[in-house]
């Protein structure tokens, strides 16, 4: 007998909390580990450093389409449409317009159904991103939450500032109904922070690291060489059922957090347009448990040139350093509060 969660749990956090937010998730990091995510809703008195002008970016649309790489099975390879100019821009334009009036009713099982009987050819990401752009605002405060803060208080200060300027915050927008965000995970497995600032809701379906193997020798099944960290596919979850491939699912509401632990893999699609803006970050159990070098095993798709980065050295993190830095920043104290859980549904099949 095996059980299937249906939705990821679900925590409250206070506005001290909130301060020390990475303390918080490793006090929850149990919980992490197992869902591969949670969902953290802010209490009303959390402070957050945000922008108050209107959200209003010139972002570009994504250059790519998916298509199903054959009728038998419902899973989608993100193709990068070919000569990039004027004209193609203005094709993707129409594609995601198309995309938009196609997709107008984003419920779950609308949006597979309707994913599945469309014009493959047709079907744009209809999504845009913009690295090292943000809408939080950099402030020395420490009662206001910055998401830029985030890196320099994880694990990853053990690398010194040189390290920790490479990671910035990445706006991300869904351009309409049914905007697509494919199957990915973090610069070398690492954990990452999602933050829903305004728009549709966001539909998540997590995979935790303990999955891959099962999801990978599925996709070997198909002959794809395609590796699955870097937005090459999109995947139904009816095949995951069929598969038994252990998943979970979260609604994701504005003013909400999505925490992804090292290794998971997610996708969604957003009911509506939408911002949103992401961060990696380190914890220690992303070296003890061996994320950070199994990530450097060799890639089986071809990333754009722009998007390679640098390989973290693992070298930097010596266990003695580590544990100072779980004495340091992350060891709770007895005063710390009992956080509530909520949204945990289980099935037993």
């Amino acid at each position: 007998m095996s059980s299937v969660l249906i939705d990821i749990p679900t925590l409250q956090i206070n506005g001290n909390d909130l301060q020390n937010f990475l303390r918080f998730i490793y006090k929850h990091e149990k919980l992490l580990k197992d869902f591969g995510a949670i969902k953290v809703q802010a209490n009303i008195d959390c402070k957050l450093a945000l922008k108050k002008r209107p959200k209003n970016l010139p972002l570009n649309p994504i250059m790519k389409k998916i298509i199903k790489i054959n009728e038998n099975i419902n899973i989608y390879s993100v193709q990068t449409i070919d000569h990039i100019n004027i004209y193609s821009v203005q094709t993707i334009d129409h594609i995601n317009k198309s995309s938009q009036k196609y997709f107008g009713k984003t419920d779950e099982n609308t949006f597979w159904s309707s994913l599945s009987s469309s014009n493959n050819e047709q079907q744009g990401l209809n999504t845009s991103l913009s690295s090292n752009t943000s809408f939080f605002i950099q402030r020395t405060s420490s009662t206001y939450f910055d998401l830029h803060r985030i890196p320099n208080q994880s694990l990853l200060k053990l690398g010194g500032r040189k390290l920790t300027n490479q990671f910035v915050p990445c706006v991300k927008r869904a351009q309409g109904p049914g905007a697509i965000f494919p199957l990915m995970s973090a610069r070398q497995h690492l954990f990452s922070i999602d933050y829903h600032h305004e728009g549709g809701d966001h539909h998540w379906y997590i995979i935790p690291s303990n999955q891959r193997e099962a999801l990978q020798n599925l996709i070997e099944q198909q002959n794809l060489s395609i590796c699955l960290d870097h937005g090459q596919l999109f995947i139904d979850p009816s095949v995951l059922d069929k598969n038994c491939i252990r998943y979970h699912r979260i609604i994701q509401h504005p003013n909400e957090f999505i925490v992804l632990s090292a290794g998971t893999l997610t996708q969604s699609y957003s009911e509506d347009t939408s911002w949103s803006e992401s961060i990696s970050f380190a914890l220690p159990s992303w070296i003890e448990d061996g994320h950070a070098t199994i990530s450097l095993l060799p890639c089986q798709c071809h990333v754009e040139q722009n998007c390679v980065v640098d390989t973290i050295d693992v070298a930097l993190f010596k266990q003695e350093l580590i544990q100072k830095y779980i004495t340091s920043y992350l060891q709770t104290t007895a005063n710390d509060e009992t956080s509530v859980f909520t949204g945990s549904s289980f099935c037993w099949l």
